[in-house]
């Protein structure tokens, strides 16, 4: 029997911070999944809605499998695809990127994660005043490519996801992720997230593997809770028979 094991990167791995590019490992915790990654019985994926290299480049261990960008990105030992369909929607991303630029740059606190895939727009560090603003513009430019079904629109933790109108998300990549490496019925997938994006995993796994959301939520098709990212960890240490 193996232990597939997702684990999702902000507020799962390393806690939820001001700004993206603040979330890091500390050196213990980095260490620490290295020890895990050499466990026989434990196949890891890191899966995230950040692009792919900037995933790896955070995680920074070799030998693990990584899931960028919701889904789109897969890459790990004898495994390195890209979601054509995500690819052909480039352009319209690129475009809309544009748009959120030009109405948004005057408002202080706004990123625009731009993720080739994916667009991001983070209004953590948004004043209220001008989260109105976001609230009130934000729909207008969005609505032509969602009426048109270009594009998919999914609302995280301070943070609105722009992703292709394509049926693939996390909860998807798993599953393919699991047939990939041809995951016999004993093996146990185990997904631990603390996200909106990650209930589609959740869901998915639901009859079939150990779901838990790091955090309580009033609505998650997760089975079971963690408190936080140390309760993840003490999770973890316990799976690999170092508790």
């Amino acid at each position: 029997m193996k232990y597939f094991l997702f684990l999702d990167y902000d507020g799962t791995l390393t806690p939820i911070v001001k700004k993206p590019g603040l979330a890091t490992l500390s050196r213990s915790r980095r260490a620490f999944l290295k020890k895990l990654r050499k466990a026989s019985y434990i196949v890891t994926a890191i899966i995230s809605g950040r692009m792919l290299s900037d995933l790896k480049q955070r995680v920074g261990i070799g030998g693990l499998y990584y899931v960028g960008n919701h889904g789109f990105e897969i890459e790990g030992p004898g495994i390195r695809i890209t979601h054509p369909k995500a690819l052909q929607a480039k352009p319209i991303l690129r475009e809309i990127k544009t748009k959120l630029k030009k109405s948004f740059q005057k408002i202080k606190g706004v990123i625009i994660e731009d993720k080739i895939l994916t667009l991001s727009l983070h209004y953590r560090l948004v004043q209220a005043k001008d989260f109105r603003i976001i609230k009130r513009v934000f729909p207008g430019i969005v609505r032509p490519y969602l009426k048109t079904k270009k594009i998919r629109l999914t609302h995280g933790k301070k943070v609105f996801e722009i992703r292709p109108n394509i049926n693939w998300n996390k909860g998807r990549a798993v599953l393919w992720f699991l047939k990939k490496l041809k995951a016999k019925k004993k093996d146990l997938p185990i997904y631990i997230g603390d996200d909106t994006t990650d209930e589609d995993a959740f869901r998915l796994l639901k009859k079939r593997g150990l779901t838990i959301r790091v955090g309580r939520a009033k609505r998650t098709c997760a089975k079971y809770y963690l408190k936080d990212v140390d309760g993840v960890y003490k999770f973890l240490k316990f799976l690999a028979l170092e508790f």
